[in-house]
């Protein structure tokens, strides 16, 4: 007799758990999934741009290169001597005997932009001096 009461009970609960059970959830509230971006290391290489992975990572070596191939193609200028000291980069250029003073401050100004725009986290100071 105890058992009749207790399957009521069950069968008119069940209808209820169910309905329960199949409702979406209305607003999508929840916290929402976010994916990793698309470059082969789960996304660190956002996260921490000093690793190596990173596409902002250079060597002094490449930043001297970089310099070195941003000043090169300036007229006049022969030879390019780089020294790095932390943020601070010494750029020396040597021209021609032949050139002007107003020659050496154009490539002087030439070479600074370009090094601004090539390695923008250096101070640069450009030295230019006849050969």
């Amino acid at each position: 007799m105890i058992n009749k009461p207790l399957r009521f009970f069950a069968a008119a609960l069940l209808p209820v758990m169910l309905a329960a059970a199949c409702a979406g959830n209305p607003g999508n509230t929840g916290p929402k999934t976010q994916s990793y971006q698309n470059d082969g290391y789960l996304g660190i290489t956002n996260t921490n741009p000093n690793l190596q992975t990173g596409p902002s990572y250079h060597t002094y070596e490449m930043d001297t290169n970089m310099m070195r191939d941003a000043v090169t193609p300036i007229a006049g200028v022969r030879k390019v001597r780089i020294a790095t000291n932390g943020p601070n980069a010494t750029v020396r250029l040597s021209v021609t005997k032949e050139s002007t003073d107003a020659d050496m401050e154009r490539i002087r100004g030439q070479a600074l932009d370009a090094l601004k725009r090539a390695v923008p986290r250096y101070n640069f100071k450009v030295l230019v001096r006849s050969e």
